[in-house]
């Protein structure tokens, strides 16, 4: 059963990028089968990272899946946004920027450590959270409140990895910029 288990979570993340896939033909939030796939692809998401840990499988094949797959996901939703024109263009903008300093950090993390990195930090967390929500939100809320909410927490995120990134002397996926202060005292 075990040896079964350890292809589990690659699988998951596979299945969440061909499902994800799917969204980019959807230009509106309030669709139940763009709801029924993004909600998919949210819990493929969650319980990837848990059977990769629970079994001890985790690669670097299994990060690199999750991210491509994080990237499927959640581009799908700039660009109903975008599609719907539901956001000004100074926020469209903001994402874009942020989109890019995300580059910009993984190019950092290229220079110094020879490979594409990214923290898991808990502001990081949280952004993930705020974007998976944006569907379910905006029923109840406008979406430039929620939206506004996103770019602010990913603004900070890649500000926070770009510094972990540039301070480090190895790849270290911490959990913010108080942990790698403390790493750096060692």
């Amino acid at each position: 059963m075990n040896k079964i288990m350890k292809y589990v979570p690659n699988a998951l993340s596979i299945s969440r990028i061909i499902a994800a896939s799917f969204l980019f033909t959807f230009n509106d939030f309030y669709d139940p089968t763009f709801l029924c796939i993004y909600i998919f692809c949210a819990a493929t998401d969650f319980f990837d990272g848990k059977f990769a840990r629970k079994y001890h499988c985790e690669s670097k094949l299994g990060a690199a899946l999750d991210s491509i797959g994080d990237g499927m996901t959640y581009l799908p939703l700039l660009k109903i946004l975008v599609v719907q024109k539901a956001v000004p263009n100074w926020i469209v903008i903001w994402l874009i920027v942020d989109i890019g300093l995300a580059l910009i950090a993984a190019f950092i993390a290229l220079v110094k450590f020879k490979k594409f990195f990214f923290s898991h930090t808990y502001i990081g967390k949280l952004l993930g959270l705020v974007i998976f929500v944006l569907p379910i939100m905006v029923q109840f809320m406008p979406i430039i409140a929620w939206v506004a909410v996103i770019v602010l927490n990913a603004t900070i995120n890649v500000v926070e990895i770009i510094y972990i990134n540039a301070v480090s002397k190895e790849p270290q996926d911490v959990l913010s910029v108080f942990h790698v202060n403390k790493n750096l005292d060692k």
